[in-house]
């Protein structure tokens, strides 16, 4: 069957249709969470490591969710695999071409050890063929632990306490008008964040659609198609992110968000993903055999170009998109897409 007949311009739109709903979704969860979580007083370090990265990782959570549901555990397993390679390699090297990176300390110290952990964790919990609930509790309570850490590291001073001799009518009145313009953010962002959930939801369903659809036009299997298409769809977020974020000289948010959201990925996404499947999340052979273990590994080499120099520069860049994109073009050859 022709790839290019109507039918499949079809599919393709449902696929563009589904990727722009996650982005817009992704977006609006992102925004209405941080600032929800600003307005609620919480450390702009902690919100950064935990609400953004959560928001996202939005899409890798509302595809997981709806394909394990579904009884698709191939493209949730492929999702989460395939977008921790997506972050890793592509979109650390992709933001590497517009200027170098420079590597926090934290992040070599604390945030890389524990995503090499979660990589592993997830490797050890697929060998018996199964990811089942109480593999994901597990997962959960790391989730758990990474943010009270994160949040104990990211912690500054607390400010000091007011002095009732302070406390004149002015400053009480001043007060209730600030606390007034706060309930009136947090509601505002509450509906920009339901917003974005049901954008995530419909966009979600859309993609998965499409995905498989293409899937059994090309005859490859959901597994290769929720490693690639969906993965790469999925991790679009993150990379308009870090690569905006390196354009402006924010260049140490393209590495913290990859790390953040691989770590999430596992912890976060696959946790919860296999405690609300119904019979676990079965793993195939073919992704223990290479996919997993190539996870594990480009994490170990994330480290060591991270620690040498603390910068990532253009030709590790590169690098880390050619091993990208061999990878893909190996797992599509040798399933027949090309033919």
């Amino acid at each position: 069957m022709s790839i290019f007949g109507p039918m499949n311009g079809i599919i393709a739109l449902q696929i563009l249709g589904g990727v722009l709903l996650l982005l817009i979704g992704g977006e609006w969860v992102v925004r209405g969470a941080s600032r929800l979580a600003i307005a609620a007083k919480l450390s702009p370090l902690f919100v950064g490591l935990t609400v953004v990265s959560l928001g996202t990782s939005a899409p890798e959570m509302a595809v997981s969710f709806a394909t394990a549901l579904r009884g698709q555990a191939d493209i949730t397993i492929g999702n989460v695999v395939g977008s921790n390679l997506f972050n890793m390699l592509m979109i650390v090297g992709f933001s590497a071409l517009f200027a170098p990176l420079p590597v926090d300390r934290q992040i070599t110290r604390f945030d890389v050890p524990v995503m090499i952990a979660a990589t592993i964790a997830m490797l050890v919990a697929s060998l018996n063929g199964i990811i089942g609930r109480f593999d994901g509790i597990v997962l959960i309570l790391i989730m758990i632990g990474y943010f009270a850490i994160s949040y104990r590291l990211g912690k500054k001073s607390g400010s000091q306490p007011i002095s009732d001799d302070l406390l004149t009518p002015e400053i009480v009145e001043e007060a209730a008008e600030t606390l007034g313009r706060r309930v009136a953010v947090i509601v505002w962002q509450l509906i920009l964040l339901s917003a974005g959930v049901a954008a995530l939801v419909f966009g979600c369903d859309l993609f998965v659609d499409g995905a498989v659809s293409m899937a059994r036009i090309l005859g490859v299997s959901e597994l290769v198609i929720g490693l690639t298409i969906v993965s790469a769809g999925t991790s679009l977020p993150e990379l308009v992110t870090s690569v905006a974020a390196t354009i402006k000289g924010e260049r140490g948010i393209a590495i913290g968000n990859a790390v953040g959201s691989t770590t999430l990925n596992i912890v976060a996404v696959l946790g919860i993903t296999s405690v609300i499947a119904p019979s676990g999340l079965n793993v195939a052979d073919e992704i223990l055999r290479l996919d997993m273990p190539l996870m594990v590994i480009a994490a170990m080499l994330s480290w060591i170009l991270y620690r040498t120099g603390r910068t990532i520069v253009r030709w590790e860049g590169v690098l880390m998109i050619v091993i990208y994109c061999s990878y893909v073009g190996y797992l599509l050859k040798t399933n027949g897409a090309f033919g």
